[in-house]
């Protein structure tokens, strides 16, 4: 499988995925949860997890 859908379920070869900028995104993501966990700030966590989750940075990684 070298093909990925897009939001827009348009094809995308996974040469022309810009990998660094997924790994930037899905980091910068999981650094503003740990950031809202040591906060205490659960409804931030929550809610930015479902983020990540649903993200299509994170779907590639």
């Amino acid at each position: 499988m070298n093909k990925s859908k897009t939001l827009n379920n348009q094809t995308v070869e996974w040469k022309d995925i810009n990998w660094r900028k997924l790994e930037r995104v899905t980091f910068k993501l999981q650094k503003r949860i740990f950031q809202a966990s040591e906060r205490g700030d659960v409804k931030a966590v929550r809610k930015l997890q479902k983020i990540l989750i649903n993200s299509w940075s994170a779907k590639k990684r």
